[in-house]
């Protein structure tokens, strides 16, 4: 579950995303969006997780001035989960260009 202070981040980013202020890099791969900024690096990656049978998303925050990364984890059976999955549709189609 997502501390306070990081589902409000999560909300926030997603706002920006929806904006266009911010265009993310979708990695079909590795099923994740990054987004890299002066501040801080975000990667938000999804995954499957069969022995539980959940949708799960771990969120990847890099401080660029303290160097330092921190790792903070959902999935499908908390309530923050939605965040995520919101922020991960937000962020992958930020990027693409429709044709119309």
């Amino acid at each position: 579950m997502f501390p306070p202070k990081i589902k409000d981040f999560v909300v926030n980013l997603r706002e920006k995303t929806e904006k266009g202020e911010f265009s993310w890099v979708y990695d079909d791969d590795n099923a994740s969006v990054d987004l890299q900024t002066n501040l801080f690096t975000v990667s938000l990656r999804y995954s499957f997780n069969q022995i539980e049978e959940v949708g799960e998303f771990v969120l990847f925050y890099f401080d660029a001035r303290e160097q330092k990364e921190y790792r903070f984890y959902t999935n499908q059976t908390w309530n923050d989960y939605d965040y995520a999955r919101k922020l991960y549709d937000s962020a992958q189609s930020s990027g693409l260009n429709l044709p119309f």
